[in-house]
């Protein structure tokens, strides 16, 4: 029901959020997804189908998006040169549904993408706070890691060590969900890891000045900079991603990457802010 309700309201601000798009359009633009699942089974919102996600792989490949590596969007903000409509492709969390389902319809497409993980969680019994109850949560093992290394395709970034909320960290506790993370995967995986995700899009001032010692990009999710001619390498550190729910489907989906949802980001950012000025 719940699940029902949301998709209703985002179709009721669909037709508002045509007639913004239809004054504030951007030509030139790099927008960031946000994946977490692909799994039939999972019942929650951040995870889509598996026939949604390669209906939303085929819409971009059939409309012609570049769909670009985390690398060369860092690339195109530092050079000033974003042409066109380009989309970086990321997940979080590092599930196995990724290795499973997700990563053979990307490869299928030629679509690179990139994988946030928290290194530890990896070859642990350990689930997610908000996995506790749910049967299907397997996380990626090193060994599926280590086999998606040596794919053109994957990249790897950091969610933190352990998952844990950037304003909740002290500043003694940065080094080590930030750095060591970095430092294991590197080590791990013998490649830079150059890029990270604020877990649940939670921002922090500190956290950001202690990334640009590690990462060459931190992403948010609606609370981040869009990414357009205006964004500069000022704001690599608090990136824009949008988020893909299973309430999206297909049309929601093409509504979401044309900025048809204007208004269900405003409010998701406005209940962000509140949560956050909540817990201080």
């Amino acid at each position: 029901m719940a699940l029902f309700i949301r998709t209703i309201i985002k179709y009721i601000l669909v037709p508002i959020g045509i007639i913004y798009a239809a004054f504030n359009k951007s030509k030139d633009e790099i927008l960031i997804l946000m994946y977490h699942r692909v799994d039939d089974d999972v019942k929650k919102e951040l995870a889509v189908t598996r026939r949604d996600f390669n209906w939303q792989m085929n819409y971009l490949y059939r409309k012609g998006y570049n769909v670009i590596p985390m690398d060369e969007a860092y690339f195109r903000i530092w050079e000033h040169s974003i042409r066109g409509k380009n989309i970086v492709i990321t997940f979080d969390d590092g599930y196995e549904d990724y290795y499973t389902n997700a990563y053979p319809v990307l490869k299928r497409y030629g679509f690179p993408s990139i994988v946030y993980l928290c290194p530890g969680y990896i070859d642990t019994d350990k689930k997610y706070w908000w996995d506790k109850d749910e049967k299907h949560a397997r996380l990626m093992q090193w060994k599926h890691i280590y086999g998606l290394n040596q794919e053109d395709l994957v990249d790897f970034g950091s969610h933190t060590m352990t998952h844990v909320d950037m304003d909740k960290l002290k500043k003694k506790e940065f080094d080590t969900e930030l750095g060591m993370s970095k430092r294991l995967m590197e080590d791990r995986l013998n490649r830079s890891i150059r890029h990270f995700a604020y877990p649940r899009g939670i921002y922090s001032k500190f956290g950001e000045e202690v990334l640009g010692r590690y990462y060459d990009t931190g992403v948010l999710i609606s609370n981040g900079k869009k990414i357009d001619k205006e964004c500069n390498i000022c704001n690599a550190y608090t990136l824009k991603r949008i988020p893909i729910l299973k309430s999206d489907g297909r049309y929601l989906f093409i509504a979401r990457i044309k900025g048809w949802l204007v208004l269900e980001e405003v409010i998701r950012k406005f209940i962000m802010l509140y949560r956050t000025g909540r817990r201080r």
